[in-house]
């Protein structure tokens, strides 16, 4: 219920985040009286120097729903805040991604009532810096305990590795469907009959803090785990827009690090994507 500049959105994420440029996410809120009157974002370089504003109002046309009834749809609200999103909708993002100087920046999140006074924490969203090691970027997206979204990109190294499990028959050596029976060399002997193939992620973090540690407990806890695609150029309602990739998580355990116990502070999680990859049956 947002009120005072201490109160936290839906999320157990630190209130400074990370995401690359192509990254989409949201922030949920819960904003069950007319306190909220709009969201700002501040636009910062990478020299922390902002170089842009706008006001995210609380209107039906911003997808508030206002003053249409109690139920938990109207006042659960969400704010798609994320590098990807801003990009989508965004005109004054648009023009600083355009010119190159949000890269390495960041954006600052905050609400505010028609007093203007600041009625939530200010999140932080850092942009990454492009990875020059070529890693590949994966970004997690997980429910987590206040029925919202949680979302964290993996930059390190990953290893992605494939395992099939299939089903065989005993192929004829020949045909029948001549005059006589003819042999084809190519032919007989155990054959696939389907091969079914399921894909491993094995995902490293970046060195992180001791505040992200509640985050990846409900990582660990979630029934709801999702890879996001990043930011494409597609055409609307492309039958091939899958941007959102349902996995399993398969690691089972996770000790809480701490700096003291530790010093530097990383984590290893293995995803199972749910569905089969599977390119041809006979």
């Amino acid at each position: 219920n947002l009120s005072d500049d201490t109160n936290k959105f839906l999320t157990n994420a630190p209130a400074t985040q990370y995401a690359n440029l192509e990254d989409y996410g949201t922030l949920a809120f819960l904003a069950p009286n007319n306190l909220l009157s709009y969201i700002q974002l501040k636009y910062k370089n990478s020299a922390n120097v902002q170089i842009g504003t706008e006001n995210i109002d609380k209107t039906g046309a911003n997808g508030a729903y206002v003053n249409l009834g109690s139920q938990i749809s109207n006042r659960l609200l969400y704010l798609g805040c994320f590098p990807a999103n801003l990009q989508n909708w965004s005109s004054t993002f648009q023009a600083l991604v355009s010119a190159g100087t949000i890269q390495g920046g960041s954006i600052d999140v905050q609400a505010f009532n028609l007093g203007n006074s600041a009625i939530s924490k200010a999140y932080t969203i850092n942009i990454n810096c492009p990875n020059l090691k070529g890693f590949e970027s994966i970004r997690l997206c997980w429910l987590n305990q206040w029925g919202a979204w949680d979302y964290y990109t993996f930059t390190q190294k990953s290893v992605r590795s494939i395992s099939t499990k299939g089903s065989t028959y005993e192929q004829l050596a020949g045909t029948w469907n001549e005059a006589a029976y003819r042999v084809d060399s190519y032919k007989g002997g155990k054959k696939s009959f389907r091969v079914n193939a399921t894909e491993k992620i094995t995902m490293n973090t970046d060195f992180v803090s001791e505040s992200e540690n509640d985050m990846f407990e409900e990582l660990i806890n979630s029934p709801e785990v999702y890879i996001l695609e990043g930011y494409q150029d597609d055409g609307t309602n492309s039958a091939l827009n899958q941007y959102v990739k349902p996995v399993r998580l398969t690691t089972s355990s996770f000790t809480k690090k701490s700096v003291a116990n530790d010093k530097l502070i990383q984590y290893t999680f293995e995803v199972e994507k749910s569905k089969t990859l599977r390119t041809q049956s006979v």
